[in-house]
């Protein structure tokens, strides 16, 4: 089942790659306006089911979004407006335990399930001239309390009871939770070079590429064709072509091969060695992971 990210943090993609090393990234269609009246908890919760909701779903298909607030004696700090705001945020924190709340949504088209992480960080008395430096070194603008726990402010965090990932931006264990509930099975990822006896690339004429796939027996050869591990829209997203520009992509089961041949980035000629061009090519295929078993 195809997973997707309905987020723009990179933080939170590196995050969820610890699960789940391939999936798509939707950025979210809603503001995140903060909730008069409402819990640190409940705002969590509230932003990151808009998020889930403000994208177009697809069938077959898991959905994640998230949101993190960061609460001071009952008062959230949302993202920052400017410099001086991010300087006052931080102040607030110094010498001070506060809670970050992050709200995690997971569903398909047809249901969801949903859950909030609260995790209690204590910062250490902080100079100003630490403050300011931070600020303006760090430009904690896009962060909830104006600090990214993983961008330098770690120094900082004299204590921490709960989750790390929570504090980064997606509590690990509550989306690995969450994702079981909607049916994700846990698996073995491999990259394509551990499942393939052969990866490469060749030139196949001035204006293409050939990419093969070639298996030493003929049990991996069947599970990697139905199980539609690698389907010419995947290759065209993970070389950045068109569908039109691949120009052959066929199994040969004699063979126990999969073949591919796209349009070449680069004509022959314009670079002084065509075979360090092949050879470049076929690395993010050889890195591919698969959910293998």
């Amino acid at each position: 089942m195809k997973v997707v990210l309905v987020s723009t943090s990179p933080r939170r993609r590196e995050l969820l790659k610890k699960i789940i090393p391939v999936f798509e990234v939707l950025a979210p269609r809603c503001s995140e306006t903060l909730i008069e009246g409402v819990s640190p908890e409940e705002t969590a919760k509230a932003l990151a089911m808009a998020k889930f909701r403000s994208v177009e779903k697809e069938p077959d298909t898991i959905y994640i979004a998230a949101d993190t607030v960061v609460e001071i004696d009952g008062r959230i700090l949302g993202k920052p407006k400017d410099e001086e705001d991010a300087i006052r945020m931080l102040t607030d924190l110094s010498r001070r335990w506060h809670r970050v709340h992050t709200g995690v949504v997971v569903g398909t088209k047809e249901s969801s399930v949903y859950g909030v992480k609260t995790t209690e960080v204590k910062f250490m008395e902080l100079s100003q001239r630490e403050i300011e430096l931070y600020v303006k070194t760090n430009k904690p603008l896009d962060k909830a309390g104006a600090y990214g726990i993983q961008d330098h402010a770690e120094i900082f965090v004299e204590e921490i009871r709960g989750s790390y990932s929570n504090v980064v931006g997606l509590p690990l264990n509550l989306t690995y939770k969450l994702l079981k509930q909607m049916g994700y099975r846990p698996t073995r990822w491999l990259p394509l070079k551990d499942v393939a006896s052969i990866v490469r690339s060749k030139n196949a004429g001035p204006f293409e590429v050939t990419f093969d796939i070639m298996f030493s027996d003929k049990e991996s050869y069947e599970k990697f064709k139905k199980g539609s591990y690698l389907t010419k829209e995947l290759f065209a997203k993970l070389y950045g072509y068109s569908e039109d520009e691949i120009l052959v992509f066929e199994y040969f089961d004699q063979a126990l091969a999969l073949k591919i041949t796209a349009k070449r980035k680069i004509p022959s000629g314009s670079v002084g060695d065509e075979d360090v061009y092949a050879a470049q090519q076929h690395v993010p295929l050889m890195n591919l992971m698969i959910p293998w078993d």
